[in-house]
């Protein structure tokens, strides 16, 4: 267990490009997180849980190159009203992006989330919600989802990954995202959906309203320092999920949580607490039996180093991201 932890202590820290733990004296210790920060860390938790439960399916490819290091991750919410007053455009502050990123961040990720309020569709029937870009008064369309009655509250989420990146390589301050029901053919038609965070009440209702989250983006950025400069496979599938036991000899998970105070001594990670650093272990036979590449270069090992070990071993099927908030001496992360 405590080789380990020291393993995964020297991995967060590699991924981090820390070359050691940062000092930290009473001075720095930091008790209260500002708000704007923890909304990041609990959107980007949201975010990372939300595509957990519903899985998207991509074909494998190994191996293939993966961003190694953390990426950092940046929230920017929508600007109050759109350019028109339009209740299902969604306008960003291009330029304050494009600022808050500088230029020696790459994009890697980005996420367009809203939270449904209100939705006035009959019961027990799906409309689709068509996302476009809105540029010059031009519409592209970029991505849809079904939604129903029942989406009340639920959060929606969008890939725009190359639509910012495209804003970015404009000088335009502004840029809108539109929202619109596929089969409505009626313009003057109210629009079924309506979402947190944009509407303007006035009066009593105005204080709950600005407490309300607003549609935002995440985009999750990489330092151009930090590319290409480590490689990793995808993970292979398993030939079982289960837990170990003492009697496991197959492929099987154990479960290891870390403490990052207990366990590593570090007090300048401050969300979470701790992470299940859970790993796999056993016998992968069938390997061997494959006709793979992998397969034929450790039997040409095993062939041309008798004496040697060469047992494949199982890995995950599924990684989950880690995200975290951690200060180096005032300065946050």
């Amino acid at each position: 267990r405590r080789k380990r932890i020291e393993a995964i202590r020297g991995q967060i820290l590699s991924k981090l490009r820390l070359s050691k733990e940062p000092e930290i004296s009473e001075e720095e210790v930091i008790d209260i997180i500002p708000a704007e920060l923890i909304s990041v860390y609990n959107s980007t938790v949201e975010l990372n849980e939300e595509q957990a439960a519903n899985p998207v399916h991509q074909p494998i490819e190994d191996p293939v190159e993966e961003e190694y290091y953390a990426k950092e991750v940046h929230k920017f919410t929508t600007l109050t009203t759109s350019l028109d007053g339009t209740p299902n455009k969604l306008r960003f502050n291009i330029t304050g992006i494009s600022h808050k990123l500088g230029l020696n961040n790459t994009v890697s990720q980005v996420e367009l989330r809203m939270q449904l309020q209100v939705v006035s569709i009959d019961p027990g029937s799906e409309q689709r919600l068509e996302l476009y870009q809105v540029t010059r008064n031009i519409s592209r369309y970029l991505e849809s989802r079904f939604i129903s009655s029942q989406m009340s509250d639920k959060w929606l989420s969008f890939d725009v990954t190359q639509t910012l990146k495209d804003w970015l390589q404009r000088n335009e301050a502004e840029q809108e995202f539109q929202l619109k029901m596929a089969d409505s053919c009626n313009p003057q038609k109210p629009f079924p959906i309506k979402i947190k965070g944009l509407s303007r009440p006035r009066g009593d209702k105005a204080p709950l309203a600005e407490n309300m989250p607003k549609p935002h983006i995440l985009v999750m950025s990489l330092p151009l320092d930090g590319q290409g400069s480590s490689k990793s496979r995808r993970k292979r599938q398993t030939e079982t999920d289960r837990v170990c036991t003492d009697k496991s000899e197959g492929c099987c998970v154990r479960s290891l949580y870390i403490d990052f105070r207990k366990d590593l001594g570090w007090k300048w990670i401050h969300e979470p607490s701790g992470y299940y650093a859970n790993y796999c272990t056993g016998s992968c036979s069938f390997v061997w039996a494959s006709e793979n590449k992998y397969s034929q270069v450790l039997a040409l090992y095993r062939h041309h180093n008798p004496g040697a070990s060469a047992q494949p071993c199982c890995v995950p099927q599924v990684l989950d991201p880690l995200p975290i908030v951690y200060y180096v001496g005032r300065q946050h992360k």
